[in-house]
């Protein structure tokens, strides 16, 4: 688990001994289970094999999580916290799309854990309401495409970004960054792109004036 930095995903809390040997033990279980989710999908997914892997028993494994149903579920719920936007109502479109830019180049670059995380939010955004109804119903109150289109709107009318429709325009932005972010996790060595090829896809140019 020497991949995994919990303060990326805002867990940075003072613990004692016994308190970090469990938050350790939990999240080895949480991230080989997120690989396992990723590889084999949610009914391919063997809890003893996760156990195997994170080397301990299942029943141990069981302690922290009491079913493969309870493992997804709290999978679900760390990337919705993370993908929970906050307003920021002062600041201008273009800069709140290069912080979420910002944000995945950082992780991608430190952490496994988070760049496989986007690729389970985006199969759990396909799959999860024929697994569960709660992990659904978090994603669904969690859809950070729909929440950016008041950011893509305000962006069209200040001139920042592009004319179209707002909701495409935030699928077609986020779907850039989930695909990478899926490629980077099953591909060695990539390079990670420029920060500008993903925010193009939104920022209005000049051949947008002319094509008008």
């Amino acid at each position: 688990m020497d991949s995994f930095d919990a303060s990326v995903f805002g867990m940075g809390i003072r613990m004692t001994k016994k308190e970090e040997q469990h938050e350790k033990r939990k999240w080895q279980i949480l991230d080989t289970a997120l690989k396992h989710f990723i590889s084999y999908g949610f009914y391919g997914t063997s809890t003893r094999k996760i156990a195997e892997e994170a080397g301990i028993s299942s029943g141990l494994m069981f302690h922290y999580f009491p079913n493969k149903l309870a493992l997804y579920e709290a999978l679900v719920e760390i990337g919705c916290e993370r993908l929970t936007i906050k307003n920021g109502e002062d600041e201008s479109s273009m800069k709140f799309f290069e912080k979420q830019v910002d944000w995945f180049l950082s992780v991608a670059t430190h952490n496994d854990f988070a760049t496989r995380m986007f690729v389970f939010m985006g199969l759990a955004a396909i799959n999860a309401k024929d697994i569960s109804e709660r992990a659904a119903r978090m994603i669904k109150e969690h859809d950070v495409e729909a929440m950016s289109v008041p950011y893509i709107k305000k962006g069209q009318e200040s001139g920042e970004i592009r004319q179209g429709d707002p909701m495409s325009l935030s699928v077609l932005f986020y779907s850039s960054i989930q695909g990478f972010a899926e490629t980077l996790v099953f591909r060695d060595n990539l390079m990670l792109p420029e920060k500008e090829w993903f925010l193009s896809i939104l920022r209005k140019d000049e051949k947008d004036e002319q094509t008008r």
